[in-house]
């Protein structure tokens, strides 16, 4: 089993690697400076007609609790900005495509069933400032965005 990477590797590892998979696809993908606090990528076509925000999220195999959003993201209402989930495996990365409003949408939901479910000792649980966002969770409609960079309409 490889060695664990630190969180700052893993984020890091993760926005190089959307960059790359939009680079194949012909989309200009350039990273943003760090601690932006809506997105990581800007993305443009090759023509300058279309260009988008891509916020990254990255877990590694080592994770077992799903993308971690700590500044948890309210609806922003633009459709110009969107979500890769990056799951990066022992060979290879999985990415989920999302428009950003749909994700934050699905976040909440998810939460809203932890936070509604009574601890093991029947008291009610507190309100975290941060979410979790996991595979197992995942939805039918949340499976289809796997790969699909198509959603981001390039």
């Amino acid at each position: 089993m490889a060695e664990k990477n630190s969180n700052s590797l893993v984020g890091t590892t993760g926005e190089y690697l959307v960059c790359a998979e939009l680079g194949k696809k012909g989309v200009l993908a350039v990273l943003t400076p760090k601690n932006n606090p809506l997105f990581d990528i800007v993305a443009i076509s090759k023509d300058a007609q279309k260009s988008i925000a891509i916020q990254v999220k990255t877990m590694s195999e080592h994770n077992k609790q799903g993308w971690k959003f700590t500044k948890f993201d309210k609806e922003q209402n633009n459709p110009k900005l969107f979500v890769v989930l990056v799951n990066i495996l022992v060979e290879n990365a999985d990415f989920y495509i999302y428009e950003h409003d749909e994700l934050t949408k699905r976040v909440e939901e998810e939460y809203q069933k932890y936070i509604e479910k009574p601890k093991r000792n029947g008291e009610p649980r507190k309100d975290v400032g941060f979410r979790w966002f996991d595979l197992v969770n995942f939805t039918e409609n949340d499976k289809s965005k796997k790969n699909n960079w198509k959603i981001l309409g390039f």
